[in-house]
């Protein structure tokens, strides 16, 4: 049925199409360019929705040329924004900064408030790809004080969402789900089904960080079952992915393959890289995990080149930490460490601190592993460092004991026991009475008196 619809819709937008390229011919014929410019961007809207990019781009800037020679401000406008959206959506990201940096300029000249928090929009969403969190966070924080001001609930809603985005990425997981139920009310109330599936999807990935498969999978639901209904297919892969992710983790290794096949080709059939990173990263997990190695090898390399090409410096940090892992699980420890170098220094710079945290423990876990204890216990450290400050009990309690077992072995023990009795602590309060208890042993081993 939904085949039968997309076919329907195909050939429509075919049809549109040959009758605005007859007229744009005409009115080029009596030189309207009035006209002309209606003609331009029809046209250009329609390869859009065809997923033609290069097309849609060519008319805009066709639009945007025709429009600044007759000084015709609101079309530069509608022409600037359009061109960054398709440069948004190929991930050129630059190119995108370019067009809406000249938008947000022309908007302070013309006084049009709401194409004026468009442009700013896609700003913050193009410094979000490129990982530069802080500067995302700034714009669409000072956007939305500007929906405030004009009391703009469509971009309020979508700005409220790209905040919760940023702080997702950044590990701000309560943080994030906080902005994203709100995004999520505002479209509800304006009746927005596209804006509500967007939302439904970020909340699923929110809780598929947290690990709480039952919610992941239930709004993942909710937003494929109005991704299906109105065909939108940049979301049907976003969900597929979702889907292939939350049984990866739920080691139904199967069923995880074939959602990411198929998002993977939505991805393809679309043009879209950005997600498509993603995709073949968890592919490579599901390789890993059943011993497919040289092949997980060779998806990492494929979304790292993806992300380098595009600029995507938090999937790159990504696709080289799991390259990364492959090798310390096949015991090339030098390979391994090289690798998550590479990526830890990205992480630093775009201050992605949970996933350094991560990082930091598995180059501790290496050192540690080779006997290296005192290099072991200073990453662990820093680990420990970074848990604390993102209130992550069970990361800081796994990485209090890291730091414990390598003083233990470097037979510093009074330190040792100070960071025994730090994870004795947490795990208590966790209520991990079997770790708790090994905590307790490992102290009174050592002559501490409790």
């Amino acid at each position: 049925m939904i085949g039968e619809v997309e076919a329907a819709t195909t050939k429509f937008l075919h049809r549109e199409l040959a009758e605005y390229l007859e007229q744009l011919s005409g009115y080029r014929g009596t030189k309207d360019r009035q006209q002309q410019l209606t003609c331009l961007s029809k046209i250009a809207a329609i390869y859009n929705q065809l997923f033609q990019t290069s097309d849609s781009l060519k008319y805009y800037k066709q639009l945007l040329n025709l429009s600044e020679q007759i000084m015709a401000k609101q079309w530069q406008e509608i022409a600037l924004y359009n061109i960054g959206n398709c440069y948004l959506s190929s991930s050129k990201f630059h190119d995108s900064i370019n067009y809406f940096d000249q938008l947000v300029e022309l908007t302070h000249e013309t006084g049009n408030r709401v194409l004026q928090v468009a442009g700013m929009w896609g700003l913050g969403t193009n410094y979000q790809n490129l990982g530069k969190y802080q500067k995302a966070l700034n714009y669409f924080e000072n956007n939305l004080a500007i929906t405030y001001e004009i009391n703009e609930l469509a971009w309020r809603q979508a700005t409220l969402s790209s905040l919760g985005n940023v702080y997702q990425c950044l590990g701000q997981y309560q943080k994030a789900l906080d902005y994203e139920k709100i995004a999520l009310k505002i479209a509800c109330e304006l009746r927005n089904i596209k804006a509500q599936a967007d939302s439904l999807t970020n909340i699923s990935g929110i809780y598929i960080q947290l690990k709480n498969w039952e919610k992941a999978v239930d709004f993942c639901h909710q937003s494929l079952s109005i991704a299906k209904s109105i065909n939108e297919k940049s979301l049907l892969l976003i969900n597929f992915n979702h889907l292939g992710e939350i049984y990866k983790y739920q080691q139904k290794y199967h069923q995880a393959r074939d959602f990411l096949q198929k998002a993977l080709q939505i991805s393809q059939e679309i043009g879209e890289t950005r997600v498509r990173t993603a995709i073949l990263q968890n592919l490579s997990d599901i390789c890993n995990y059943t011993n497919q190695l040289e092949q997980g090898i060779k998806y990492n390399r494929d979304s790292l080149d993806i992300c380098r090409q595009i600029g995507n410096r938090f999937g790159e940090s990504a696709a080289l930490s799991r390259i990364a892992a492959i090798y310390q699980y096949l015991r090339k420890n030098q390979k391994a460490l090289a690798y998550y170098q590479q990526a830890l220094e990205i992480l630093q710079k775009i201050g992605a601190k949970q996933s350094q945290q991560q990082l930091l423990f598995n180059i501790g876990e290496i050192y540690y592993l080779e006997g290296k204890y005192f290099q072991a216990m200073g990453f662990f450290r820093f680990a420990l460092i970074i848990a604390q400050e993102l209130n992550n009990n069970p990361d800081e309690a796994k990485a209090a004991l890291a730091v414990a077992a390598s003083f233990h072995q470097l037979k510093r023990y009074q330190e040792a026991i100070y960071y025994y009795r730090q994870a004795y602590r947490i795990y208590e309060k966790l209520g991990d009475e079997s770790k708790a208890q090994k905590m307790l042993n490992a102290m009174q081993n050592l002559g501490a008196k409790m």
